[in-house]
């Protein structure tokens, strides 16, 4: 009986718990380490935290419009798949 009510609990309010701990904190679909990689390589000699996030934001924006207009361009041609030339064509 303690652990149907113990069973009932975490099915009810885990999920909220889960969520209220991702919800507070900010994520970013690229890794912060791969985007000042690629503002070094570019030819920054430093590159701070903010500098990270919002190029990370920027890049982020980006991929989803060509992923978007890439998608629209498979259901177009009858795919369900994505292929290389849908992105090569959508990022024109």
């Amino acid at each position: 009986m303690i652990t149907q009510r113990l069973k009932g609990f975490f099915l009810i309010f885990l999920p909220y718990i889960f969520l209220r701990g991702l919800m507070g904190r900010k994520t970013s679909t690229i890794p912060k380490a791969t985007v000042a990689r690629i503002l070094i390589k570019a030819g920054a000699k430093r590159v701070s935290a903010d500098g990270v996030e919002a190029f990370a934001d920027v890049l982020t924006d980006i991929a989803v419009k060509i992923s978007s207009k890439a998608s629209q361009i498979a259901k177009h041609a009858g795919r369900k798949t994505v292929h290389e030339g849908d992105v090569k064509l959508a990022a024109k």
